[in-house]
């Protein structure tokens, strides 16, 4: 059986709030993206010590660090040497956190993956290259803003990597988000062998308000319980992190989206995550062990449409 853990911001830059509502539903660990509106890879000593009693003191692990890694232009070499401060201070935000995953990108999506893949794959020989001496892992979300957008996307660039230490952040919602992929199953049967962590959200391709965002988990398209059964069925062993991206009374930018962390992007996160964590328990409790479900084969028509 896999944990489960929220994105803390996704619910409040006050960690304690997050951390409460976290074993209020239930759920195992938390993953850290920003809090207190510092990014974690900026936070002092200090701040990550705070973190980390917050955690411990309500029983919750710290499962990822939730970076930008390379969310930067391909090419730009000022850029790169910037990204590659950032994932040194993840990676040691990692250890005092004891956390094994760190978040990790592709660069912004500007062209045709095609034509940059060879470039992409020669950005990560030194990241790979530092988080195997450091023994973490870096997992790569397929991101519909970022080149690798899709399950068979990172499956082919993880595979082309060839590192013990590159894995996958598998995000059905950013695959189907890409509106290039059916992300359940057929995006998961390509990235399963590959997956250290996966985060859940839910996704309309033609909201409210005429283009793609998020919504209540199992009230989108992605095909959510589809998911969480073939987690089941599979024995996935790894965690499965909310990654809401919903706001029930505002709409997120493009920009709050593909750049996410602050209080302008956690506020009304509380209320939109309620209502996802109560969403989930649901879908838990409505699925048998092995995950063989005739709600996945209902979700799984719907994300055939």
């Amino acid at each position: 059986m896999f944990t489960r853990a929220v994105i803390s911001d996704e619910i409040s830059q006050d960690l304690e709030l997050a951390a409460r509502m976290a074993r209020e539903f239930g759920l195992d660990q938390l993953e850290i993206r920003t809090a207190w509106d510092v990014r974690v890879d900026n936070m002092s000593p200090a701040e990550l010590d705070r973190v980390k009693r917050i955690a411990s003191e309500h029983g919750l692990g710290i499962v990822s660090i939730a970076s930008p890694f390379l969310k930067c232009d391909l090419g730009n070499t000022a850029e790169y040497q910037e990204h590659l401060t950032i994932l040194r201070n993840a990676i040691n935000a990692a250890h005092t956190l004891g956390a094994k995953v760190v978040r990790t990108f592709t660069f912004w999506n500007k062209g045709n993956l095609r034509d940059h893949f060879d470039e992409i794959v020669k950005g990560y020989a030194e990241p790979a290259r530092i988080a195997a001496g450091e023994g973490i892992v870096l997992g790569i979300e397929n991101e519909h803003a970022c080149y690798v957008g899709t399950g068979h996307e990172a499956a082919e660039f993880i595979e082309a990597v060839g590192s013990p230490a590159v894995k996958a952040v598998w995000d059905p919602g950013n695959a189907y988000w890409t509106g290039r992929e059916r992300a359940v199953p057929d995006g998961y049967e390509r990235i399963k062998p590959h997956i250290a962590h996966v985060h859940l959200k839910d996704v309309l391709l033609h909201g409210p308000n005429g283009q793609a965002e998020a919504t209540v988990l199992g009230r989108g398209e992605v095909g959510v319980a589809a998911q969480l059964a073939l987690l089941l069925r599979d024995g996935y062993q790894g965690c499965a992190s909310l990654e809401t991206h919903y706001r029930v009374k505002a709409h997120l930018s493009e920009e709050a989206v593909n750049r996410p962390g602050g209080s302008a992007f956690s506020e009304g996160g509380e209320e939109a995550s309620r209502l996802c964590l109560e969403a989930w328990n649901a879908m838990m409790a409505s699925l048998p062990a092995d995950g063989a479900t005739s709600a996945a084969r209902r979700d799984d028509r719907a994300a055939l449409g």
